[in-house]
Protein backbone atom coordinates (compact mmCIF):
# COMPACT_ATOMS: atom_id res chain seq x y z
CA UNK A 1 0.00 0.00 0.00
CA UNK A 2 1.46 3.42 -0.91
CA UNK A 3 2.50 5.67 1.92
CA UNK A 4 -0.14 8.28 2.71
CA UNK A 5 0.90 11.64 4.06
CA UNK A 6 -1.31 11.29 7.13
CA UNK A 7 0.01 7.85 8.06
CA UNK A 8 2.11 7.51 11.19
CA UNK A 9 5.75 6.83 10.28
CA UNK A 10 7.03 3.84 12.30
CA UNK A 11 9.39 4.87 15.07
CA UNK A 12 12.86 3.34 14.57
CA UNK A 13 13.94 1.00 17.36
CA UNK A 14 17.09 2.70 18.61
CA UNK A 15 18.08 -0.28 20.75
CA UNK A 16 18.03 -2.63 17.76
CA UNK A 17 20.19 -0.29 15.69
CA UNK A 18 22.57 0.35 18.58
CA UNK A 19 23.04 -3.40 19.09
CA UNK A 20 23.87 -3.87 15.41
CA UNK A 21 26.33 -0.96 15.47
CA UNK A 22 28.09 -2.17 18.60
CA UNK A 23 28.47 -5.76 17.41
CA UNK A 24 29.69 -4.82 13.93
CA UNK A 25 32.21 -2.30 15.26
CA UNK A 26 33.72 -5.01 17.46
CA UNK A 27 33.69 -7.56 14.61
CA UNK A 28 34.71 -5.36 11.70
CA UNK A 29 36.48 -2.24 13.00
CA UNK A 30 38.33 -3.25 16.18
CA UNK A 31 40.65 -5.95 14.74
CA UNK A 32 42.09 -3.66 12.07
CA UNK A 33 42.41 -0.72 14.44
CA UNK A 34 44.31 -2.83 16.99
CA UNK A 35 46.74 -4.15 14.38
CA UNK A 36 47.36 -0.78 12.75
CA UNK A 37 48.25 0.76 16.10
CA UNK A 38 50.29 -2.18 17.39
CA UNK A 39 47.99 -3.06 20.29
CA UNK A 40 47.99 -6.79 21.07
CA UNK A 41 45.56 -6.52 23.98
CA UNK A 42 43.16 -3.74 24.97
CA UNK A 43 41.99 -3.60 28.59
CA UNK A 44 38.99 -1.35 29.10
CA UNK A 45 38.35 -0.60 32.78
CA UNK A 46 35.14 1.04 34.00
CA UNK A 47 33.15 1.25 37.22
CA UNK A 48 29.42 1.30 37.80
CA UNK A 49 28.43 4.81 38.86
CA UNK A 50 31.40 6.44 37.14
CA UNK A 51 30.42 7.66 33.63
CA UNK A 52 32.25 5.81 30.88
CA UNK A 53 33.27 7.86 27.79
CA UNK A 54 32.90 4.72 25.64
CA UNK A 55 29.36 3.85 26.72
CA UNK A 56 28.10 4.33 23.15
CA UNK A 57 30.43 1.61 21.85
CA UNK A 58 30.61 -0.75 24.82
CA UNK A 59 27.53 -0.10 26.95
CA UNK A 60 27.60 0.51 30.70
CA UNK A 61 30.42 -1.59 32.08
CA UNK A 62 31.53 -2.53 35.59
CA UNK A 63 34.88 -4.24 35.55
CA UNK A 64 37.49 -5.26 32.99
CA UNK A 65 36.71 -5.85 29.33
CA UNK A 66 39.72 -7.38 27.62
CA UNK A 67 40.07 -7.63 23.84
CA UNK A 68 42.96 -9.77 22.57
CA UNK A 69 44.21 -10.18 19.00
CA UNK A 70 44.57 -13.97 18.61
CA UNK A 71 45.34 -13.88 14.88
CA UNK A 72 42.12 -14.77 13.10
CA UNK A 73 39.88 -12.72 15.40
CA UNK A 74 39.74 -10.63 18.56
CA UNK A 75 38.94 -12.68 21.64
CA UNK A 76 36.58 -11.10 24.18
CA UNK A 77 36.92 -11.55 27.93
CA UNK A 78 34.65 -9.92 30.50
CA UNK A 79 35.93 -9.92 34.05
CA UNK A 80 32.96 -7.90 35.22
CA UNK A 81 30.68 -7.28 38.16
CA UNK A 82 27.46 -9.06 39.02
CA UNK A 83 24.90 -6.50 37.85
CA UNK A 84 25.16 -6.15 34.07
CA UNK A 85 28.87 -5.52 34.24
CA UNK A 86 29.52 -6.79 30.72
CA UNK A 87 27.70 -3.81 29.25
CA UNK A 88 26.68 -4.37 25.64
CA UNK A 89 29.35 -6.95 24.79
CA UNK A 90 28.03 -10.16 23.24
CA UNK A 91 29.73 -13.40 22.18
CA UNK A 92 32.03 -13.32 25.19
CA UNK A 93 34.71 -16.01 25.21
CA UNK A 94 35.84 -15.79 28.84
CA UNK A 95 33.82 -14.67 31.88
CA UNK A 96 34.79 -13.90 35.46
CA UNK A 97 34.28 -16.49 38.15
CA UNK A 98 31.43 -15.79 40.60
CA UNK A 99 33.98 -14.95 43.28
CA UNK A 100 35.75 -12.38 41.09
CA UNK A 101 32.46 -10.89 39.89
CA UNK A 102 31.38 -10.32 43.48
CA UNK A 103 34.74 -8.77 44.38
CA UNK A 104 34.51 -6.35 41.43
CA UNK A 105 30.96 -5.44 42.41
CA UNK A 106 32.13 -4.57 45.92
CA UNK A 107 30.78 -7.37 48.10
CA UNK A 108 32.69 -7.59 51.37
CA UNK A 109 34.94 -4.74 50.28
CA UNK A 110 38.13 -4.74 52.33
CA UNK A 111 37.71 -8.33 53.47
CA UNK A 112 38.36 -10.07 50.13
CA UNK A 113 41.80 -11.55 49.53
CA UNK A 114 43.39 -9.72 46.60
CA UNK A 115 44.43 -13.05 45.10
CA UNK A 116 40.88 -13.31 43.73
CA UNK A 117 42.14 -11.07 40.90
CA UNK A 118 44.79 -13.61 39.92
CA UNK A 119 42.53 -14.99 37.22
CA UNK A 120 42.86 -11.66 35.36
CA UNK A 121 46.65 -11.76 35.61
CA UNK A 122 46.71 -15.41 34.59
CA UNK A 123 44.51 -14.69 31.58
CA UNK A 124 46.72 -11.79 30.43
CA UNK A 125 49.95 -13.75 31.05
CA UNK A 126 48.55 -16.71 29.12
CA UNK A 127 48.24 -14.56 25.99
CA UNK A 128 51.63 -12.91 26.59
CA UNK A 129 50.78 -9.64 24.76
CA UNK A 130 53.68 -7.46 23.63
CA UNK A 131 51.64 -4.29 24.16
CA UNK A 132 48.64 -3.71 26.40
CA UNK A 133 46.49 -0.70 25.55
CA UNK A 134 44.77 1.05 28.47
CA UNK A 135 42.46 4.07 28.41
CA UNK A 136 44.63 6.95 29.56
CA UNK A 137 45.47 10.06 27.58
CA UNK A 138 46.78 13.50 28.42
CA UNK A 139 44.98 15.22 25.54
CA UNK A 140 42.04 13.03 24.45
CA UNK A 141 39.25 12.97 27.03
CA UNK A 142 37.35 10.05 25.50
CA UNK A 143 40.48 7.90 25.76
CA UNK A 144 41.11 8.89 29.39
CA UNK A 145 38.41 6.78 31.05
CA UNK A 146 40.40 4.91 33.67
CA UNK A 147 40.65 6.57 37.08
CA UNK A 148 43.90 6.96 38.99
CA UNK A 149 42.92 4.39 41.61
CA UNK A 150 41.76 1.88 38.98
CA UNK A 151 45.02 2.29 37.06
CA UNK A 152 47.02 1.60 40.21
CA UNK A 153 44.81 -1.41 40.92
CA UNK A 154 45.30 -2.75 37.39
CA UNK A 155 49.09 -2.46 37.77
CA UNK A 156 48.86 -4.35 41.05
CA UNK A 157 46.76 -7.07 39.40
CA UNK A 158 49.12 -7.50 36.46
CA UNK A 159 52.37 -7.21 38.38
CA UNK A 160 55.50 -5.26 37.37
CA UNK A 161 56.52 -7.30 34.31
CA UNK A 162 53.14 -7.23 32.55
CA UNK A 163 52.49 -3.64 33.66
CA UNK A 164 55.67 -2.56 31.87
CA UNK A 165 53.90 -3.41 28.59
CA UNK A 166 51.07 -0.92 29.15
CA UNK A 167 50.72 1.87 26.58
CA UNK A 168 48.04 4.46 25.92
CA UNK A 169 45.12 3.20 23.83
CA UNK A 170 44.35 6.75 22.65
CA UNK A 171 45.04 6.20 18.95
CA UNK A 172 43.29 2.84 18.95
CA UNK A 173 40.23 4.43 20.56
CA UNK A 174 40.31 7.31 18.09
CA UNK A 175 40.16 4.97 15.12
CA UNK A 176 37.73 2.52 16.71
CA UNK A 177 35.28 5.29 17.45
CA UNK A 178 35.68 7.45 14.36
CA UNK A 179 35.71 4.71 11.71
CA UNK A 180 32.07 4.37 10.69
CA UNK A 181 29.76 1.59 9.60
CA UNK A 182 27.24 1.94 6.79
CA UNK A 183 24.43 1.85 9.36
CA UNK A 184 25.99 4.76 11.24
CA UNK A 185 26.17 6.75 8.01
CA UNK A 186 22.50 5.96 7.34
CA UNK A 187 21.45 7.06 10.83
CA UNK A 188 23.50 10.25 10.51
CA UNK A 189 21.84 11.05 7.17
CA UNK A 190 18.38 10.51 8.65
CA UNK A 191 19.06 12.84 11.57
CA UNK A 192 20.49 15.50 9.27
CA UNK A 193 17.36 15.44 7.12
CA UNK A 194 15.19 15.76 10.24
CA UNK A 195 17.26 18.77 11.28
CA UNK A 196 16.90 20.35 7.82
CA UNK A 197 13.13 19.94 7.81
CA UNK A 198 12.90 21.39 11.33
CA UNK A 199 14.97 24.34 10.16
CA UNK A 200 12.67 25.03 7.21
CA UNK A 201 9.60 24.88 9.44
CA UNK A 202 10.99 27.24 12.04
CA UNK A 203 12.47 29.71 9.57
CA UNK A 204 9.04 30.04 7.94
CA UNK A 205 7.67 31.25 11.30
CA UNK A 206 10.09 34.18 11.68
CA UNK A 207 8.30 37.53 11.88
CA UNK A 208 10.67 40.44 11.12
CA UNK A 209 10.52 43.01 13.89
CA UNK A 210 9.10 40.54 16.41
CA UNK A 211 11.02 37.22 16.52
CA UNK A 212 14.22 37.22 18.57
CA UNK A 213 17.38 35.13 18.20
CA UNK A 214 16.60 33.53 21.55
CA UNK A 215 13.13 32.48 20.40
CA UNK A 216 14.50 30.88 17.25
CA UNK A 217 17.33 29.16 19.13
CA UNK A 218 19.86 27.01 17.33
CA UNK A 219 22.84 29.37 17.79
CA UNK A 220 21.61 31.92 15.25
CA UNK A 221 24.26 34.31 13.93
CA UNK A 222 23.61 37.55 12.06
CA UNK A 223 26.34 37.95 9.43
CA UNK A 224 25.05 41.22 8.01
CA UNK A 225 22.30 43.66 8.90
CA UNK A 226 21.18 46.55 6.72
CA UNK A 227 19.70 48.46 9.68
CA UNK A 228 21.12 47.11 12.98
CA UNK A 229 24.45 47.91 14.60
CA UNK A 230 26.62 45.47 16.51
CA UNK A 231 27.01 45.93 20.27
CA UNK A 232 30.50 44.41 20.62
CA UNK A 233 33.64 44.09 18.54
CA UNK A 234 33.01 41.95 15.45
CA UNK A 235 33.46 38.20 15.67
CA UNK A 236 34.32 35.85 12.82
CA UNK A 237 31.43 33.70 14.03
CA UNK A 238 28.87 36.46 13.59
CA UNK A 239 28.21 40.21 13.49
CA UNK A 240 25.32 40.02 15.97
CA UNK A 241 24.37 37.02 18.12
CA UNK A 242 22.85 38.12 21.45
CA UNK A 243 19.57 36.32 22.34
CA UNK A 244 17.53 39.53 22.75
CA UNK A 245 18.23 40.67 19.20
CA UNK A 246 15.06 41.07 17.10
CA UNK A 247 15.35 39.93 13.48
CA UNK A 248 15.03 42.81 11.04
CA UNK A 249 14.46 43.09 7.33
CA UNK A 250 17.81 43.17 5.57
CA UNK A 251 19.38 40.59 7.92
CA UNK A 252 21.56 37.81 6.50
CA UNK A 253 22.05 35.04 9.03
CA UNK A 254 22.82 31.38 9.63
CA UNK A 255 20.93 29.00 11.84
CA UNK A 256 21.62 25.51 13.14
CA UNK A 257 18.57 23.34 13.77
CA UNK A 258 18.36 20.12 15.74
CA UNK A 259 17.03 16.70 14.82
CA UNK A 260 13.73 15.38 16.07
CA UNK A 261 14.29 14.05 19.60
CA UNK A 262 12.30 10.86 18.96
CA UNK A 263 15.46 9.31 17.48
CA UNK A 264 17.81 9.69 20.43
CA UNK A 265 20.85 7.44 20.75
CA UNK A 266 22.21 9.31 23.75
CA UNK A 267 25.95 9.51 24.39
CA UNK A 268 26.15 12.60 22.06
CA UNK A 269 26.17 9.91 19.41
CA UNK A 270 25.08 11.68 16.22
CA UNK A 271 25.71 15.42 16.32
CA UNK A 272 24.18 17.90 13.88
CA UNK A 273 26.45 20.79 12.88
CA UNK A 274 24.47 22.27 10.00
CA UNK A 275 24.11 25.91 9.06
CA UNK A 276 21.12 27.04 7.02
CA UNK A 277 21.56 30.49 5.43
CA UNK A 278 18.63 32.89 5.26
CA UNK A 279 17.96 36.48 4.24
CA UNK A 280 14.97 38.59 5.29
CA UNK A 281 13.87 40.65 2.30
CA UNK A 282 13.46 44.39 2.74
CA UNK A 283 10.41 46.17 1.40
CA UNK A 284 10.56 46.18 -2.39
CA UNK A 285 13.34 43.58 -2.64
CA UNK A 286 12.84 40.41 -4.66
CA UNK A 287 16.21 38.84 -3.93
CA UNK A 288 19.37 39.09 -1.87
CA UNK A 289 21.59 42.15 -2.56
CA UNK A 290 24.27 41.51 -5.16
CA UNK A 291 27.22 42.15 -2.85
CA UNK A 292 25.97 39.64 -0.26
CA UNK A 293 25.19 37.07 -2.93
CA UNK A 294 28.74 37.49 -4.28
CA UNK A 295 30.25 36.49 -0.95
CA UNK A 296 27.97 33.44 -0.73
CA UNK A 297 28.81 32.46 -4.32
CA UNK A 298 32.53 32.51 -3.49
CA UNK A 299 31.69 30.20 -0.60
CA UNK A 300 29.83 27.81 -2.86
CA UNK A 301 32.70 27.84 -5.35
CA UNK A 302 35.13 27.02 -2.54
CA UNK A 303 32.96 24.08 -1.53
CA UNK A 304 33.55 22.41 -4.90
CA UNK A 305 37.31 23.00 -4.71
CA UNK A 306 37.52 21.59 -1.19
CA UNK A 307 35.43 18.56 -2.16
CA UNK A 308 37.90 17.61 -4.89
CA UNK A 309 40.84 17.66 -2.47
CA UNK A 310 39.64 15.34 0.31
CA UNK A 311 40.17 11.64 -0.39
CA UNK A 312 40.28 8.33 1.44
CA UNK A 313 43.83 7.41 2.49
CA UNK A 314 45.00 10.99 3.01
CA UNK A 315 46.01 12.20 6.44
CA UNK A 316 44.22 15.23 7.83
CA UNK A 317 47.46 17.20 7.52
CA UNK A 318 47.91 16.25 3.85
CA UNK A 319 44.34 17.28 3.08
CA UNK A 320 44.78 20.62 4.86
CA UNK A 321 47.87 21.53 2.85
CA UNK A 322 46.34 20.39 -0.43
CA UNK A 323 43.09 22.32 0.11
CA UNK A 324 45.00 25.49 1.02
CA UNK A 325 47.13 25.22 -2.12
CA UNK A 326 44.11 24.58 -4.36
CA UNK A 327 42.13 27.55 -3.02
CA UNK A 328 45.12 29.89 -3.11
CA UNK A 329 45.67 28.91 -6.73
CA UNK A 330 42.12 30.15 -7.42
CA UNK A 331 42.89 33.51 -5.80
CA UNK A 332 41.56 32.91 -2.26
CA UNK A 333 43.51 34.30 0.71
CA UNK A 334 44.09 31.85 3.57
CA UNK A 335 43.29 33.07 7.09
CA UNK A 336 44.61 30.41 9.52
CA UNK A 337 42.29 31.07 12.46
CA UNK A 338 43.48 30.31 16.00
CA UNK A 339 39.77 29.76 16.82
CA UNK A 340 39.15 32.84 18.92
CA UNK A 341 36.22 34.76 17.34
CA UNK A 342 37.54 38.27 17.94
CA UNK A 343 41.14 37.44 17.00
CA UNK A 344 39.91 35.56 13.95
CA UNK A 345 37.99 38.60 12.71
CA UNK A 346 40.95 40.91 13.19
CA UNK A 347 42.94 38.42 11.09
CA UNK A 348 40.34 38.71 8.33
CA UNK A 349 40.69 42.50 8.35
CA UNK A 350 44.48 42.33 8.33
CA UNK A 351 44.87 39.65 5.64
CA UNK A 352 42.22 41.03 3.27
CA UNK A 353 43.11 44.70 3.71
CA UNK A 354 41.41 46.58 0.86
CA UNK A 355 41.71 43.60 -1.49
CA UNK A 356 38.84 42.48 -3.69
CA UNK A 357 39.91 38.83 -3.31
CA UNK A 358 38.01 36.42 -1.06
CA UNK A 359 39.54 34.94 2.08
CA UNK A 360 38.85 31.54 3.65
CA UNK A 361 39.38 29.40 6.72
CA UNK A 362 38.92 25.64 7.23
CA UNK A 363 37.55 23.43 10.00
CA UNK A 364 36.56 20.10 8.47
CA UNK A 365 36.36 18.35 11.82
CA UNK A 366 35.32 14.79 12.51
CA UNK A 367 31.64 14.54 13.37
CA UNK A 368 29.07 12.04 14.55
CA UNK A 369 29.29 10.49 18.00
CA UNK A 370 31.25 13.45 19.27
CA UNK A 371 30.91 17.17 19.17
CA UNK A 372 32.92 19.62 17.12
CA UNK A 373 34.99 21.05 19.96
CA UNK A 374 38.62 20.27 20.70
CA UNK A 375 37.85 16.87 22.27
CA UNK A 376 36.60 15.69 18.87
CA UNK A 377 37.92 12.30 17.80
CA UNK A 378 39.29 11.42 14.41
CA UNK A 379 40.88 13.19 11.44
CA UNK A 380 40.15 16.93 11.54
CA UNK A 381 41.33 19.41 8.92
CA UNK A 382 41.93 22.75 10.63
CA UNK A 383 44.84 25.05 11.55
CA UNK A 384 43.99 24.79 15.26
CA UNK A 385 43.68 20.97 15.25
CA UNK A 386 47.15 20.14 13.96
CA UNK A 387 47.51 17.40 16.59
CA UNK A 388 45.04 15.47 14.36
CA UNK A 389 47.26 15.85 11.27
CA UNK A 390 48.56 12.28 11.46
CA UNK A 391 45.13 10.64 11.44
CA UNK A 392 44.24 8.84 8.20
CA UNK A 393 40.81 9.35 6.67
CA UNK A 394 39.15 5.98 6.15
CA UNK A 395 36.00 5.08 4.19
CA UNK A 396 32.77 6.25 5.86
CA UNK A 397 34.56 9.11 7.62
CA UNK A 398 31.77 11.45 8.79
CA UNK A 399 32.91 15.04 9.11
CA UNK A 400 31.55 18.56 9.30
CA UNK A 401 32.23 20.12 5.90
CA UNK A 402 32.88 23.42 7.66
CA UNK A 403 34.70 26.46 6.36
CA UNK A 404 34.09 30.19 5.90
CA UNK A 405 34.61 32.69 3.12
CA UNK A 406 35.19 36.43 3.66
CA UNK A 407 35.02 39.39 1.29
CA UNK A 408 35.05 43.18 1.49
CA UNK A 409 31.66 44.65 0.64
CA UNK A 410 30.79 48.30 -0.19
CA UNK A 411 28.04 48.46 2.46
CA UNK A 412 30.56 47.90 5.28
CA UNK A 413 33.99 49.41 4.44
CA UNK A 414 36.79 47.98 6.55
CA UNK A 415 34.57 45.23 7.93
CA UNK A 416 34.53 42.26 5.54
CA UNK A 417 31.49 40.00 5.44
CA UNK A 418 32.30 36.42 6.50
CA UNK A 419 29.87 33.55 5.94
CA UNK A 420 30.31 30.15 7.57
CA UNK A 421 29.28 27.00 5.71
CA UNK A 422 28.83 23.74 7.62
CA UNK A 423 27.17 20.47 6.66
CA UNK A 424 28.18 17.03 7.95
CA UNK A 425 29.01 14.79 4.98
CA UNK A 426 30.69 11.41 4.45
CA UNK A 427 33.94 10.45 2.77
CA UNK A 428 33.88 7.19 0.79
CA UNK A 429 36.08 5.58 -1.85
CA UNK A 430 34.08 7.66 -4.33
CA UNK A 431 35.13 10.90 -2.65
CA UNK A 432 33.00 13.23 -0.54
CA UNK A 433 29.37 12.13 -0.84
CA UNK A 434 26.49 14.40 0.14
CA UNK A 435 24.31 12.95 2.88
CA UNK A 436 22.46 16.23 3.31
CA UNK A 437 21.70 19.40 1.39
CA UNK A 438 25.12 21.07 0.83
CA UNK A 439 23.75 24.64 0.94
CA UNK A 440 21.98 24.85 -2.42
CA UNK A 441 21.00 28.45 -1.79
CA UNK A 442 19.98 31.19 0.62
CA UNK A 443 16.50 30.80 2.07
CA UNK A 444 14.45 33.98 1.47
CA UNK A 445 12.05 35.20 4.15
CA UNK A 446 9.34 37.58 2.87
Amino acid sequence: MPYAGNDVVPRPDVDVWLRLIRNDKLDLILPGAMREHGIDMWIHVARAGDPDPLAYELGITDGYLIFTDVGDRVERAAFAGVFGGTGAIENIDVMASPELAQAITGYEYGNVDFSVYDEIRDYVAGHDPGTIGVNFSEWLAVADGISHTQFEKLERILGPELSSRIVSAEYLITDFRSRRLSLEVAVQAMLLEMARQNAMTQLANIEPGRTTIGELGGASRIYYSAVSERIREPYATGWISHPEYVFQRGDLFAWNSRADPFLDFGFSSFGVDTKVHAYILREGETGIPESLQRVWDYGKQAQGIIRQNVRVGMTAGEALEQIIAALEQEGYIYTPFPDDPATDYRMIQEYLGDSDSPGFYLDLHAMGNNGGDLVTLGPSIAPFRRDRDVFIMHPNHIFAFEYAVHLNIPERPGYPLTINFSNPQVLTTNGVEWIQDPNYGIYLIH
